[in-house]
This record gives C-alpha cells, structure tokens and sequence, in this order.
C-alpha cells in the first residue's frame, strides 16, 4: 500500500472471545501507520458498529479529516439507506462521494478496521463491502474485518459474493512458547524474573488461551509489586493461582448459564461430552448430537442448523478457516460444563437423597 497498491483482497479475521483480536488489530493499525511513507502516508481509522448510529458515521470515518473540514453544514444530509448513498453533498451525487474517497485513497492509502463486526447490520455491511470493492479497484485501499466465530456465518448472509475472496484468518490459542513469552517478557522489562520450572504449571494452567494469560500475567504483577519482588517463586503462583481461578470460575459460568437461558444446555453437555475424546468433529455429528438434545418444542421453532449457528455465535464451538472440522471454543469451559452437570446429577440422584 506504501507504493500505491492495493491489497488482493479484504481481510476477515475471526475467533472466540479472548484470543486477542482487538490486539491484532492494534497491531496492525501502528504498523500501517509506520509502513507509510511522507509522499504516500497511510492513513488508518478503527471503529465498531456500536459507533456508527447511521450510515453518515461510517462515512465520517472513511474520509480524512481534510476532506469534512471542506464540508458545511448546509450541504450535507444523513439517511439510513443503502451506505453508498447516506451521505451527499448538496447537488453532488452519490458516486461522486465515492470518487471522493478513491482520491483520497490515491493521495493517502486507507486501512479501515472494523472490530466486532458480526454485529453490524446486514444493510450496513453490504454497503461497506461494496464500497471496499469499487474502491480496492482503483486506490490502496485495505478493509480488515474481525469479530468471534459468527462473523463467517454473518458475512455469508449479506449478499456480496466477493466476499469468499476475502483472506480469511482465524484466530486461535497460542502455542506453548508464545504462552511463555507473553507472560515472561512483560514481567522481564520490569526486573522481575520467573524461572522456567516455576513458570511451566503457569502456561499448562493458562491452556495457551490468551484471555486466561492475562489473567496469570496480571496476578503475577500484583503480586510482585505489592511484594516488592524481583523474583517469583511457586508460593506466588499459588496466591496468583486462586485469583486467576475465582476470576475464570466467573467467566464460565456467564458462559453457562447463557446456554441454559436459550435452552441449550442439555446439548451443550452432550456436546461437551463429545470433545473430551476428541479434539475435532464433524459439522453433520454435531447437528446429530445437538437435535437429540433439543426440547421437543425446539425444532418446532428453529432448524438444527439455526442450532447449531447458535453455538456458533455463543464461541461454544467454532471452525477454524480451511477446516471443515469443528473444535471447541475453550476446552475447558466444556469440562466446566461437564463438571456442573455432574455435580447437579449427584445432588438430585436417589443416591444422594437417600
């Protein structure tokens, strides 16, 4: 994009909650912006749906902030229609306004960043897509859309063919020694220091799952400066430990009951079930698992694959791109699934009662 050309196709980045998206991106937006050069600096804009009240606010962020300082307020009008025409210039029409950011893209490469755009309208992403299609023919133009498993469903809904283009990634857990490095480095900057046997317990705990290695990496902070340490031993990983674990019993629980809100948890533990032998499974085993543990009212409302999209969405499972098989979202709030059913069945058996 630095020497004026465009990217072969939009990005669309997707994963469960927690894995570290919105740091991807962050990433991305200051090494966009350092990637520019002075006759050719690229211009970055990041926002979410929860920003854009009308289309007109998507468009706010696509332009520079050159271009609406020539703007008046007499010669602009907002709509909700289709993007590519909620936002005019008085007597000017609304493929005007796109040539308007072709030149801008010309003169300044654009990468736009849209967080959490599954929940984007339907209306909304059309219009963004269509407009990163016709813009990407003629100027540097990069559109990088990220949000949790749902979003490849989303995309698919929305009627732009090209967007089967888009270079998917998909966004998972780390391996062992990007755990380690993410915990250690941080710590390492500040003097204090974690060796490698009092450090492995951590990144086995933490299963490689980024949101759960902040949780370490904060405990351990904690601890170290209230402490005063420049050494961590087991015994703060211990007292680290029953933090990061009353934290994590939280977040799967939200989790939980969720899925017994929407009725789904009967096949959430069926489900759960499933991928304690398993790393992987079929989308066609999974439908089978889910319609046999529906209520019997259920199918009656919604398909298995609506279901089944549920899940999806929920980051209870997800597929990877370039994987026709599923996983689970985090393998461990399906053992805490398991787990609470387990503990539920031996409060209500005759057993118990007896």
């Amino acid at each position: 994009m630095a020497d004026g050309d465009s990217p072969a196709a939009d990005i669309v980045m997707y994963g469960p909650r927690g894995m570290g998206k919105t740091v991807l991106l962050n990433w991305l937006k200051n090494e966009a912006k350092k990637s520019g050069t002075v006759d050719n600096p690229i211009r970055t804009s990041w926002t979410t749906p929860d920003q854009l009240a009308s289309p007109a606010d998507m468009w706010s962020c696509l332009m520079s902030s050159d271009w609406k300082k020539n703007l008046k307020p007499d010669e602009t009008k907002f709509g909700f229609g289709a993007l590519s025409g909620t936002w005019t210039r008085k007597g000017v029409s609304n493929q005007a306004l796109i040539n308007d950011l072709i030149s801008e893209c010309k003169k300044s490469p654009l990468v736009f960043l849209m967080d959490e755009a599954h929940q984007m309208e339907s209306g909304q992403c059309r219009g963004l897509l269509n407009v990163s299609q016709t813009v990407q023919n003629e100027a540097p133009f990069l559109l990088v859309l990220a949000g949790t498993p749902g979003l490849a469903h989303f995309l698919k809904t929305v009627g732009a063919s090209f967007v089967e283009r888009s270079t998917k990634m998909g966004i998972a857990r780390l391996d062992a020694q990007a755990t380690a490095d993410a915990i250690v480095k941080p710590l390492n900057e500040h003097g204090i220091n974690i060796d490698d046997s009092t450090l492995a317990p951590v990144v086995e705990d933490s299963q490689h799952y980024p949101y759960f290695i902040q949780l370490w990496g904060a405990a351990l902070w904690d601890l170290a400066k209230q402490k005063d340490l420049q050494k961590l031993t087991s015994q703060e990983i211990a007292e680290a430990e029953t933090k990061v674990e009353n934290r994590r019993s939280n977040f799967y629980e939200q989790r939980r009951a969720t899925l017994d809100d929407l009725e789904l948890l009967p096949a959430a533990v069926a489900i759960a079930a499933v991928f304690q032998d398993t790393e992987t499974t079929t989308r066609d085993y999974l439908k089978e698992i889910i319609a046999d543990n529906l209520p019997d009212d259920s199918l009656a409302t919604q398909s298995v694959n609506e279901h089944l999209q549920t899940f999806i969405r929920h980051e209870f499972i997800w597929n990877p791109p370039d994987s026709i098989l599923f996983e689970a979202g985090i393998p461990s709030l399906m053992k805490y699934v398991l787990d609470r059913q387990r503990e539920h069945v031996q409060k209500v058996s005759p057993a118990s009662l007896a």
